[in-house]
């Protein structure tokens, strides 16, 4: 009988250890957790701001083909440049088109239209220089 209840006695589980490692383990994943929320929103700050910089250059460009369309016209049927645009001593056009967030600078070659290419120009610069400020928001150590 004795050795039966020895047979069934069951020794104390000791949870100490296991506590500790469970409680490390989501410490861990805890910190994970947060490292992983904050790379999120850096990602959708920095998309957002690629997307704004994707749209300026749109913008443009668009602006830029327009111009190109009645720098073309006028070239083509002889008419006066439109405005912004500046004939250089070399023969090249050149225009500064005001953006909201810069300028673009295109410099064209006036051509005769042929069979491949029926455009009166030929570009030979376009260029978008947009302004830049730093940011002043980082309150760096100056060393001093």
């Amino acid at each position: 009988m004795k050795e039966e209840r020895e047979q069934f006695t069951h020794r104390p589980v000791r949870t100490g250890a296991m506590t500790l490692l469970i409680t490390a383990v989501l410490i861990c994943l805890a910190v994970l957790a947060v490292l992983s929320l904050v790379t999120a929103r850096a990602d959708l700050a920095m998309a957002q701001r690629s997307l704004s910089g994707l749209q300026s250059r749109g913008t443009a460009e668009q602006r830029g083909q327009e111009y190109l369309a009645q720098l073309d016209a006028a070239l083509k049927q002889g008419t006066a440049l439109p405005q912004a645009a500046v004939q250089e001593e070399d023969g090249s056009i050149r225009a500064e088109l005001p953006l909201e967030d810069g300028t673009l600078r295109i410099v064209v070659q006036p051509k005769e239209p042929d069979r491949e290419d029926s455009a009166a120009y030929r570009i030979l610069s376009w260029k978008f220089d947009s302004s830049w400020e730093p940011d002043q928001t980082l309150d760096l150590w100056n060393g001093m």
